[in-house]
């Protein structure tokens, strides 16, 4: 089969081909490669062979050109390659843990190089404490991109990037298909995108090292702090228990307990975030009507209203309301916030005076008592109602086409007229 000159130039031109191939990678895995290689081939042969013998079987006697032959050589030789091929890939390790061995290998040299030698001078004796290794598996790498508050892509020192998932914590969505943007999802991301953009985190691994995403399940560190704790501190994520994952769930029930107790983040919003995840049941509303003025009688005709059963002064329930920011609060025309009115929170009301989205037009007083107090309504695409039932609970029912909250989602007979009673 080996004996022509072409044959010999062709083995020749294909170990050229291996040499540039396989130059940049381990040995072993270049090894695994080939025999898989070779048990492809050797099977491809092998049904060659069975349709035309001599096109295998080069040399010999023709009387020996059989598909009996031809099984024995070519099957022989492909159980062969491939008995190697999986005793090499059993050997290769994988980017992870040759990152995480030399990880190993650094920390095992640096309790080396820090063992303190004491010296007794009474007995002139020289004693070493015993030296044990960190067993805990810290990997170092670099963040390069945050896709939400709970997940991010690293680097690894070998170059390789994995996508990180926070273990024991749960963010809301901001990228779900099949999900809304949920509350605080938004600020939970920001906050880990400027927290952790560009810098170098240790990375501590649990029982599983990957969830069903393929995804490398950790805790992170950033200095002496880990990033699981800190967005349960700031009430952007809750405590979520993934077996068997579970080696500082108490400390961080603990950490979620104080967010509860004070409302921060999530907790803002009651019956919001739960032990299975976010409720979307849960209406949140972008912006409400809101007094925000009063103005003197006019002489002009008042306009003539519009006859309508919902009680228009009727505000909704506090955790009904949510805005994202001040700028939605003036949006709504409901600023300033009150301590205790709908939609109040402190991360609105930055200098903890209870009143929240303040403006110097909002401090001036009010006008004498024959004044007319007027009701501003906000904008239609800053309102949103989940459903009918939301609607009646903040005393909006029934809702006309063009009023804030309107959807032909919520007016199912067509007829201009929303969640009429």
């Amino acid at each position: 089969m080996f004996k022509s000159k072409r044959s010999l130039v062709a083995m020749g031109f294909l170990l050229l081909i291996e040499i540039a191939i396989f130059s940049g990678i381990p040995f072993s895995e270049a090894l695994a490669v080939n025999f898989f290689l070779l048990t492809l081939f050797f099977f491809v042969a092998w049904l060659v062979g069975l349709i035309k013998p001599s096109l295998v079987l080069r040399w010999g006697d023709s009387s020996r050109k059989t598909r009996k032959i031809v099984s024995l050589y070519c099957l022989g030789s492909t159980v062969l390659s491939f008995i190697l091929f999986i005793s090499m890939a059993a050997t290769t390790k994988s980017p992870l843990e040759q990152v995480f061995d030399e990880q190993q290998a650094r920390n095992n040299d640096n309790v080396l190089a820090t063992s303190v030698i004491t010296y007794d001078a009474a007995k002139n004796v020289e004693r070493t404490p015993s030296i044990s290794a960190n067993s805990t598996k810290f990997i170092e790498a670099q963040v390069v991109s945050v896709t939400a508050g709970d997940t991010f892509t690293v680097k690894l020192k070998n170059g390789s990037k994995e996508k990180v998932r926070l273990i024991l914590v749960d963010t809301p969505e901001t990228k779900h298909p099949d999900k809304p943007v949920q509350p605080f999802g938004p600020e939970a991301s920001t906050f880990t995108t400027k927290l952790l953009t560009g810098k170098t985190v240790k990375l501590e691994l649990d029982v599983s090292e990957r969830d069903k995403y393929g995804r490398l399940f950790a805790y992170a560190y950033l200095g002496d702090r880990m990033v699981n704790e800190l967005l349960l501190e700031k009430g952007y994520a809750r405590v979520a228990v993934f077996p068997p994952n579970v080696k500082y769930v108490d400390q961080f029930r603990a950490i979620q307990k104080k967010a509860q107790e004070t409302t921060l983040g999530i907790w803002s919003i009651e019956d919001y975030a739960t032990d299975s995840g976010f409720n979307d049941n849960v209406v949140v509303a972008k912006a409400s009507p809101k007094a925000i003025g009063t103005a003197k009688p006019s002489p002009m005709p008042a306009a003539t209203a519009k006859p309508s059963t919902k009680p228009v002064t009727t505000k909704p329930s506090i955790e009904a309301v949510y805005y994202k920011n001040c700028t939605a609060v003036r949006a709504a025309g409901a600023d300033p916030l009150y301590k205790g009115d709908p939609g109040y929170r402190s991360a609105l009301d930055r200098d903890g005076d209870g009143i929240a989205c303040e403006t110097s037009s909002s401090s001036s007083s009010s006008t004498d008592s024959g004044s007319e107090q007027t009701i501003t309504e906000p904008q239609t695409d800053n309102v949103y109602y989940k459903n009918c039932t939301a609607v009646r609970n903040a005393g909006a029912a029934p809702i006309y086409a063009g009023e804030p909250g309107y959807s032909r989602k919520l007016d199912r007979d067509g007829d201009g007229v929303a969640c009429e009673k």
